[in-house]
């Protein structure tokens, strides 16, 4: 079991994703080949000029998103959002 703290702190909502990009992180509780793609054109419709990766260009799986490696390739990927599992 890992050491957690007992809260997390979030970053600030963002105002507009139009301009940003999202990255997709599959936690493989969802139907990912399905609800990614379904939220990806609902996001897409409202924000046209936000920048969408794919879950499939990341790592899967619960254990493989949750740690430090993944949060710097988000990062090196120029996430300024994330769309996280979308569990069952």
């Amino acid at each position: 079991m890992r050491n957690r703290p007992l809260f997390v702190l979030f970053a600030p909502r963002l105002a507009d994703l139009n301009g940003k990009t999202i990255g997709m992180l599959s936690n493989t509780l969802g139907e990912a080949d399905r609800t990614f793609p379904f939220i990806h054109a609902l996001l897409k419709k409202h924000f046209p000029q936000a920048k969408f990766i794919p879950y499939a260009e990341f790592p899967v799986g619960g254990d493989r998103i949750d740690s430090e490696e993944i949060v710097e390739l988000v990062r090196s990927r120029g996430c300024q959002a994330v769309i996280v599992g979308n569990a069952q």
